[in-house]
């Protein structure tokens, strides 16, 4: 359960409103992921998701992930090691260029979208029953407007978020 009162003597004299969703947020986000680990494994790290994300449309080079997360080849490549090493992609000879390799989504790899998803599904559930149908509505959409205004969910979706800016 989320949702509890909180005594008067703890809301600030001011609404520090990004301060709150950056705390939302956080603690959203260690949860997800601390569900994920639990389901998947304690080596899951949450920078993972961003490479992850572009390999859901299929496979991708090492300098195609590089220049989509806006790291160097090098790092990318780093990173790839690391997810191999993990058992989280695979990498296959480029059946169009036999010296060419691609990066794949490997079937735990899969495994940790899904229960990503599943966790994020569960967590929404909960806040839902704790806020109740009209509050969660009403957040949903304020979060929407606000998504649009700045741009955030566009930046999202983009996908072009780096590794060394996630936890």
């Amino acid at each position: 359960m989320y949702f509890r009162a909180v005594p008067a003597s703890h809301v600030p004299d001011h609404h520090d409103v990004v301060l709150l969703l950056e705390a939302c947020a956080s603690r959203l986000g260690d949860d997800v992921l601390a569900q994920v680990r639990s389901e998947c494994g304690d080596d899951i790290r949450y920078r993972d998701g961003y490479v992850f994300q572009h390999l859901l449309t299929g496979p991708k080079s090492i300098s195609e992930l590089a220049n989509r997360l806006g790291v160097t080849q090098q790092a990318m490549s780093k990173q790839v090691g690391d997810l191999l090493r993990r058992d989280l992609v695979v990498k296959n000879r480029d059946p169009a260029d036999g010296r060419a390799w691609l990066v794949s989504l490997s079937e735990r790899g899969h495994g940790v979208i899904n229960a990503g998803r599943r966790a994020r599904a569960s967590m929404s559930e909960q806040l839902a029953a704790d806020l109740g149908a009209d509050v969660t509505a009403y957040l949903v959409e304020a979060l929407w407007r606000l998504s649009e205004q700045t741009g955030a969910m566009e930046h999202l979706l983009s996908r072009r978020l780096r590794p060394e800016e996630a936890r």
